[in-house]
């Protein structure tokens, strides 16, 4: 390996000018790459929305949902089922194999889904949906203002702010919630439409051809062309009046003769507020792979432009933005860079007492991260959480292949080298060794293509930063870095240190010990696994770590039947209670819908809570207060606490709660019987906060049945009838009409306030033109109140009730035990089966996934080892002595109290990779020494003298490298801090396997028969 060495030295302008030039290139693609607070991906989830109106919920679950969750289960590659079955709603959850072909996999779900079409009812309107980390709102606001009324408001939104806004390179939807839509209705009088013996029919025609706008030809005249328009559009009220319906003996009769039309207000259940008023909501969403921070900011210029133009008196208000939580983020992994980065300065400088030298080796610090976006770029990834936090999990690595160079050049000038010769010797000699030992740093992150939901997501994305860091760190190490040491490296002797003698003089003792006591390395072995062991089984686990995002969702459910005012006056005093906390800056509030679904029932809805910048109270604190209060002001609320991105994490992939007990069964009501036991059990459970039974009761029904003995008296049909209790009640829109951009519907119906009450209804007065007579209902029906009907699940076509809960204050490993000792007190009516799902569920898929890939990766390190020391025993003590590092792992995750998760198990995977490396340089010397000497026990213990400064310098290197992440001292990077603490865990403990057990085990394997 000379020859690499020789071709730096020689070419050292070329090859310093060339690392420079692409650490600028680099430096500038950093503000050309998208910035998110995920990795961009699409998750393997299809969702088929169903709308039919408000047609009954047995109806929409037989005649509906069943034929498409039939239709789509034939579909290749998918994995679940799962349906949601409302009053004139479905919503039926596709999930696929996480390797599949997911734009093809919305192909074939359309093509199926359209292959049935023909067997639903007719008027259903379908809608089939992708899901990826873009799906939901960026940034929400509001509106609201002590002048303008919610129509006004809405106006404004739809007219104004949502065209100005839309028009932004990157916004795929500008949705505006709340307010009230403007509509003419057409109040019929029905007893004057009886004596005009007039059908609404009539009325809805009259309206559409009276209100038209048609071609009629074309004039030339005088050399100019002219386009003939027949032009009847109405244009005001009084246009609509003077509509004539009908002639009466050659008498035109007017619309204005039978019916009152007035400016109105569309009928909708869906309310908004923010901040204690009444509001317009405006939320944000930005195209796949888009940089969310530059939309955002471009979104925040164009609403200071459209400060100009909005009336003085509108207050807009930001009451969510996805990118300030990015933006904090990223900063504070930025910062935890330049903080590991400092750190491992200081140690270098600590060891080496040269500057000049110390700068020489963490110079590959910023050139090796500059040049990694330029691969990040070509890879299309964006600046996330978790591709910064690779990089920062990068720091104490990057710098390990140059101390190693730097080290052995420095160890061939004290050797009274001349600095060339020393450089190429040096380089050339540790080349191998760096080689393998970089090698089995990578090999350990190739299984993670194996990794499926969203830890896959997540730490792929960590894990190919990382290794293109330290890729891009051994090409530097090996071309730049003797380079530089030729033109900048000091030849003048230092003054050896007094504290690294005494420390080699420590690890001889110690090694000499355990060569004279084989046993003693062994009981060494038989006590780490004991400490393993223990530690291990009094470990919290979890599934993904907690972060405090900074922003609160509070899901609620008023008592089944609640109006939207009823509902309102419930949260009031919540609300309040919300203002007054003094961390709260803004909420917005709705009912009648969610944030994510743009349907539920009028009990049913969302707070989302936005913390101050700097809030003294955690999110999980604050949630925890507003639980407490629920609870004692408002217990007729059930309510349920979490945080926006993880719950988007749980949606995408398809989990429902944290903690989800399935319940299975072909009996509804047994099943649900089931399902509220064992919530009422669960709530007992510690740690388990708002516990949801699974199902509760629908808005309450007014059943009206026409009898068809009634109808046939009157030589009518049940279809006429229920058409006519339709346009009655509800009304029908019969045309349009045009002001300006507004399309405002005109809707035909009855008064609204002749029938607010039961007994109203049942004198409803209809006139049937078949019979020409008025007919009272309660003649032809049967007219009643009954309870509402519980939404149903599915769950591959299988009835289930999901019985559902978050955590607080405990992990979820421990919570889920006590469920399960909980569970096991049940008794199960036959017919009826449970499942644990939730995080638990994904959880345990992940941990079994990670086992598989960590003795994957242990298996591509022992074939590296193989290759470079050509032994079976030497790579087994290398790989064993590796392995017994996650001992430290697991004790100092005890320490901390950090549940072990998929982040931890990140870090243990790396700890194999990163560990081996100090056994592969401490062999490596000791079996070229062996080439010199065949005494194993001196080659050990020289190994020992020359290696044990580089070792311990890249070990500390590493741990400082790491620790501003094991602190968590900035926003998100809790997602990071267990990775951190099991790498500085893993870490602390390889400095005694590498010196002492290690060489151990060596001679244990390789000693001479006679000294057996």
């Amino acid at each position: 390996m000379k020859g690499l060495s020789r071709f730096s030295v020689e070419n050292k302008r070329a090859l310093v000018f060339s690392a420079l030039f692409l650490a600028v290139i680099g430096f500038y693609l950093i503000y050309q790459i998208p910035e998110g607070v995920f990795p961009d991906a699409t998750f393997p989830r299809i969702m088929v929305i169903a709308d039919y109106g408000l047609a009954p919920l047995k109806e929409v679950e037989m005649e509906i949902a069943k034929p498409i969750e039939e239709a789509v289960m034939m579909v290749e590659g998918v994995r679940n089922v799962r349906a949601t079955i409302s009053r004139g709603s479905a919503e039926i959850n596709v999930d696929f194999q996480w390797d599949q072909d997911m734009f093809r996999a919305y192909q074939l779900v359309q093509a199926a889904v359209s292959g049935i079409q023909h067997e639903l009812p007719p008027g259903i309107q379908l809608e089939v949906r992708r899901f990826t980390t873009s799906t939901y709102p960026v940034a929400g606001y509001s509106l609201t203002s002590d002048k303008l009324d919610l129509l006004q408001l809405r106006d404004l939104a739809i007219y104004t702010i949502r065209p100005q806004l839309a028009s932004i390179p990157g916004i795929f939807n500008i949705e505006v919630m709340g307010g009230h839509q403007r509509e003419y209705w057409v109040n019929i009088d029905p007893q004057k439409l009886a004596a005009f013996r007039l059908d609404y029919r009539q009325i809805k025609a009259a309206l559409q051809k009276t209100n038209r706008l048609s071609f009629v030809g074309r004039l030339n005249e005088t050399h100019k062309l002219y386009l003939n328009i027949a032009d009847n559009r109405f244009l005001n009220l009084d246009d609509i009046k003077k509509t004539i319906v009908a002639y009466r003996d050659q008498t035109p009769v007017t619309l204005a003769q039978i019916a009152t039309v007035e400016p109105a207000v569309k009928e909708t259940f869906i309310a908004c507020e923010s901040n204690l008023k009444p509001a317009v909501l405006v939320t944000i969403i930005k195209q796949p792979k888009t940089n969310a921070v530059a939309i955002m900011n471009q979104v925040e210029q164009r609403w200071q432009e459209l400060a100009r133009v909005l009336p003085p008196d509108v207050h807009v208000q930001k009451w969510y933005d996805m990118t300030d939580f990015i933006k904090r983020s990223i900063r504070s992994v930025r910062d935890a860079i330049l903080l590991g980065a400092l750190l491992t300065m200081i140690i270098l400088l600590l060891f080496l007492k040269r500057l000049r030298i110390t700068l020489l080796t963490a110079v590959i610090i910023p050139i090796a991260l500059l040049i990694t976006f330029i691969f990040i770029k070509l890879f299309g990834m964006n600046l996330n959480l978790m591709s910064l936090g690779g990089l920062a999990a990068s720091i104490g690595i990057l710098v390990d292949n140059a101390i190693v160079v730097v080290e052995n050049i420095e160890r061939y000038l004290e050797q009274g080298k001349p600095k060339k010769e020393a450089v190429i010797l040096a380089t050339g000699e540790i080349i191998p060794p760096l080689l393998g030992a970089t090698l089995t740093t990578l090999v350990v992150f190739i299984p993670l293509i194996f990794l499926t939901g969203v830890p896959g997501i997540f730490f792929r994305a960590l894990a190919s930063t990382l290794s293109i860091a330290i890729f891009v760190s051994m090409l530097l190490a090996v071309f730049l870095t003797p380079a530089l040491a030729v033109i900048f490296i000091s030849t003048r002797p230092k003054k050896p240190g007094r504290f690294l003698p005494q420390i080699i003089a420590v690890q001889q003792r110690g090694l000499r010990f355990l060569l004279r006591r084989p046993v003693a390395t062994l009981l060494f072995i038989a006590l780490l696994g004991l400490i393993a062991v223990t530690s291990y089984l009094r470990i919290p686990s979890g599934f993904l770590p907690e972060w405090d995002e900074g922003t609160i969702v509070h899901d609620y459910l008023a008592p089944p039947g609640s109006s939207i005012e009823g509902t309102k006056s419930m949260l009031k005093s919540v609300a309040q209670f919300i203002m007054s906390l003094p961390d709260v800056e803004a909420y917005s509030l709705r009912t009648g819908r969610s944030l994510a679904h743009p349907r539920t029932h009028a009990n049913d809805g969302d707070f989302v809570i936005n913390l101050k910048k700097g809030h003294k109270l955690s999110s999980f604190e604050i949630m925890d207060m507003i639980r407490e209060f629920d609870a004692r002001h408002e217990p007729r609320l059930e309510p349920e606490l979490f945080q926006v991105l993880p719950d988007r994490l749980n949606d995408l992939s398809g989990e429902i709660a944290p903690i989800v007990i399935k319940v299975f069964g072909k009996n509804l009501r047994l099943i649900q019987e089931v399902a509220a036991r064992i919530a009422d059990s669960l709530k007992q459970v510690d740690g388990a906060v708002d516990v949801y039974r699974g199902f509760s009761r629908g808005e309450p029904e007014l059943t009206i049945r026409v009898s068809p003995e009634a109808v046939g008296r009157f030589g009518l049909t049940v279809d006429e009838v229920q058409n006519a209790i339709r346009f009655a009640l509800w009304g029908e829109v019969a045309t349009t009409m045009m002001q300006g951009l507004k399309v405002i519907p005109v809707r035909i119906r009855y008064p609204k306030a002749d029938f607010n009450h039961m007994e109203k209804i049942r004198r409803l007065p209809l006139y049937l033109s078949r019979i020409d007579r008025v007919v009272e209902l309660q003649e032809l029906a049967h007219i009643e109140k009954v309870p509402g009907k519980t939404d149903i699940d599915h769950e591959n076509l299988v009835q289930v009730v999901n019985v559902k809960a978050h955590i607080s204050g405990r992990d979820l490993g421990s919570v889920i035990g006590d469920v399960k000792t909980m569970l096991n007190r049940i008794p199960l009516p036959p017919g009826v089966t449970i499942r644990i799902g939730g995080q638990y569920e994904s959880q345990q898929r992940a941990f079994r996934e990670l086992i598989l890939i960590l003795l994957f990766g242990a298996l591509l390190v022992y074939t590296i080892l193989l290759f470079e020391f050509k032994s079976f025993r030497t790579a087994a003590v290398i790989l064993l002595g590796t392995a017994l590092s996650v001992s430290g792992v697991f004790v100092l995750l005890l320490i901390t109290g950090i549940p072990l998760d998929i982040s931890a198990f990140m870090g243990m995977i790396m700890i194999i990779g990163v560990v081996v490396n100090n056994g592969i340089l401490f062999i490596d010397y000791a079996e070229k020494f062996l080439k010199e000497t065949p005494d194993v026990a001196r080659a050990l213990l020289k190994a020992g003298q020359v290696r044990l400064r580089p070792i311990l310098m890249t070990t500390l290197s590493t741990i400082f490298g790491f620790l501003p992440l094991a602190l968590a001292l900035g926003e998100g990077s809790e997602m990071l801090q267990p990775l951190a603490v099991s790498m500085i865990g893993g870490m602390s403990l390889s400095v005694a396997l590498s010196l002492f057990l290690i060489p151990g085990m060596y001679w244990i394997v390789n000693r001479p028969s006679s000294s057996k």
